[in-house]
């Protein structure tokens, strides 16, 4: 089968198995989406299975290329704000969403898959944040020995607001949650929650940093359905 053949099929599959589950969609409507025969799928993949699980590392494959480094800013809270920024653009993506919700939803996928892509998942996104966290720990403005304790605050907060919502409580829903705070509101609980120890910290930055850790936090309500 020829390659542009084959991300046909995973581009429909994927569309079908997203939109309505994997036990409701069908291979013969892929097939017919896809203006390819049942045969050759089945010749392709040997099972509904293999599809499922091949356009799942697909999407794994593309989460990594979103979440390559981009160049890097000079002010290390500046980098920081950019990683939050794309931290919750790809929280509110469908394809986050969907490669997270996929594997809950057909808990056939074997417990070594479903792990493996939980592993890859973590990683993509530690990948974004890590870096510049550790610049704001090198410039004396978080704790360089709670950087991974500062992840998961980071992590949790931006997530909390707009991936969990979208999945536990409105699983639905498929607009993503607009608001342009979150990341900041991150930004500023993390660095306000693991400062420099006192024979650390440097001389403060003018700027963002200092308008960064200044913000009051606001109470924050989840969006309505």
């Amino acid at each position: 089968m020829q390659s542009q053949q084959m991300q046909q099929i995973l581009d429909v599959a994927g569309d079908l198995f997203f939109e309505y589950g994997f036990w409701n969609a069908k291979v013969s409507d892929i097939a017919a989406r896809s203006e390819i025969s049942t045969a050759s799928i089945y010749k392709a993949f040997e099972s509904k299975d293999a599809l499922f699980r091949a356009v799942l590392a697909r999407g794994l494959n593309q989460l990594k290329l979103l979440t390559k480094p981009l160049p890097e800013e000079e002010n290390p809270v500046s980098r920081l704000m950019q990683a939050s920024q794309r931290y919750q653009d790809l929280c509110a993506s469908p394809l986050l969403r969907d490669l997270i919700r996929a594997p809950i939803e057909h808990n056939s996928i074997p417990l070594t898959f479903r792990r493996s892509m939980c592993r890859q998942i973590r990683a993509a996104l530690e990948g974004i944040c890590m870096p510049p966290l550790q610049a704001c720990g090198e410039a004396g403005l978080l704790d360089p020995s709670r950087l991974k304790d500062a992840f998961r605050l980071l992590s949790a907060y931006i997530e909390h607001q707009t991936l969990w919502y979208g999945l536990l409580v409105s699983p639905t829903g498929r607009n993503p949650v607009k608001d342009d705070q979150v990341a900041q509101e991150a930004v500023r609980i993390t660095l306000s929650a693991y400062p420099p120890r006192q024979d650390e910290a440097s001389a403060p930055f003018d700027g963002d940093a200092q308008s960064v850790v200044g913000i009051p936090l606001r109470s924050h309500r989840a969006p309505k359905d």
